[in-house]
């Protein structure tokens, strides 16, 4: 089946949509870290996802399943990793729906680039459900939340590292071997948080609860990573990047459930704009 077909179109949006939550469950867990300094909390998270994912890979190589790893899945691993690093850092001076929201402009830039360097068509409804979604971020974010540069400024990175990350992952070739293109990001994102950790003082091994939350994070780190792969092998950059537009309302969520942070009457109007916009983006187009 050609990418894009419709029937890759329908298989593409329920990967994205499950590869988007387990990336927010992985912020949640993360961020329940509490005894770990930053760069190591996100250091043992990789370990974690490395060792699973070496275990899977050396399986398929014995049984002579494992692609190769070419110079786009390499090029994805390295965006991929600095995006994953500057969101996972960003992850402990944001509220999560704030960061979601603004990884909710993601669509833009995504689309944007995918149109000027794929030459993806720009379908008129994905335009405007684009729009509208948009238009609800910027209703979201007008209360300012009073939040840490730093936190913004990684949060903007990584935005931009992510876009970019999707479109190298539009060039993988159909027998690249997607899982290494993952575990070199793993590597270098744990690498980066090792490099970046806080004082010596704080690296210590992690108290039960909190590996059970690392293991847990690590679990979805993958399934959002692997999933977010398959999913722009089955559809287009303009189908995908709308849904990202869900991570804000899980995020609120769990904001909400946890951390007790509840959405204002302005935030309730940006959650209304975005829903809406998904709801364009999915209507069945007419014949």
């Amino acid at each position: 089946m050609s990418m894009g077909a419709p029937g890759a179109e329908r298989g593409g949006a329920p990967l994205a949509l499950t590869a988007l939550f387990c990336g927010v469950a992985s912020s949640v867990m993360l961020k329940g870290i509490a005894d770990l300094a930053p760069g190591h909390a996100i250091a043992i998270r990789s370990a974690i996802a490395v060792g699973l994912l070496g275990l899977v890979i050396g399986v398929r190589m014995a049984r002579g399943r494992s692609g190769g790893l070419d110079r786009a899945g390499a090029a994805r691993a390295v965006f991929d990793a600095l995006a994953g690093l500057t969101f996972a850092l960003a992850i402990f001076e944001l509220p999560l729906a704030l960061l979601a929201t603004i990884h909710a402009t993601m669509p833009l830039v995504s689309v944007a680039l995918a149109a000027l360097i794929l030459r993806e068509p720009l379908p008129a409804r994905a335009l405007v459900a684009i729009a509208v979604g948009f238009a609800g971020v910027v209703v979201i974010l007008d209360p300012g939340f009073g939040a840490s540069p730093l936190g913004l400024t990684l949060a903007l990175v990584s935005t931009l590292a992510y876009a970019c990350r999707d479109l190298v992952t539009r060039r993988l070739r159909p027998e690249a071997d997607m899982l290494k293109s993952v575990i070199l990001s793993s590597v270098l994102i744990g690498a980066a948080g090792l490099v970046t950790a806080g004082l010596p003082d704080r690296a210590h091994m992690p108290a039960t609860p909190d590996l059970v939350r690392l293991f847990c994070a690590a679990l979805t780190f993958l399934g959002a990573n692997t999933l977010i792969i398959a999913a722009f092998r089955r559809a287009t950059v303009a189908r995908i990047a709308p849904l990202r537009y869900t991570s804000i309302l899980w995020s609120l969520v769990f904001d909400a459930a946890i951390w007790g942070h509840v959405p204002d009457a302005a935030t309730a109007a940006g959650i209304a704009l975005i829903v809406i916009a998904g709801l364009i983006l999915l209507r069945p187009a007419r014949p």
